[in-house]
């Protein structure tokens, strides 16, 4: 991988980080607000997503971890090291990239649970309440 893409990546990769903790602050401090099947649709849909990232990662990292065959002499092996770190490195390699995506859709996922989970616990609170006021639904 070419370093300008390297950068870029970091760039990406810190920027869906910020986002996704902005998400979980927002659904922590109440500022997120959801119906209860929207909220449910966004959870499947960002599931469906850290699935087929998951799936991608499974499908190519074997493939790519895999030596380049470019011939038995020092450059042919530093070549097939080189392009090994960039697929499959623990720091930047494409795979981890696909690993670091897959965190930040989880935690997408974990923020919307929570905000739903919020918010059925307040309808189930206030259903509670209009019944015990002598109200029903």
């Amino acid at each position: 991988m070419k370093p300008v893409l390297q950068q870029q990546m970091l760039v990406d990769k810190a920027t869906a980080s910020q986002a996704a903790a902005k998400l979980d602050q927002a659904a922590d401090s109440g500022k997120l607000t959801l119906d209860v099947d929207a909220a449910d649709a966004l959870i499947k849909a960002v599931g469906a997503a850290r699935d087929e990232v998951m799936d991608l990662w499974k499908r190519t990292s074997d493939q790519l971890a895999k030596p380049l065959q470019l011939g038995d002499n020092p450059v042919a092996h530093a070549i097939s090291a080189r392009f090994a770190d960039l697929a499959v490195g623990e720091e930047s390699g494409a795979a981890k990239a696909l690993l670091d995506l897959s965190r930040v859709l989880d935690d997408i996922s974990n923020a919307l649970s929570k905000n739903r989970d919020t918010i059925r616990d307040a309808e189930e609170q206030a259903e509670q309440g209009f019944k015990n006021a002598g109200g029903s639904l």
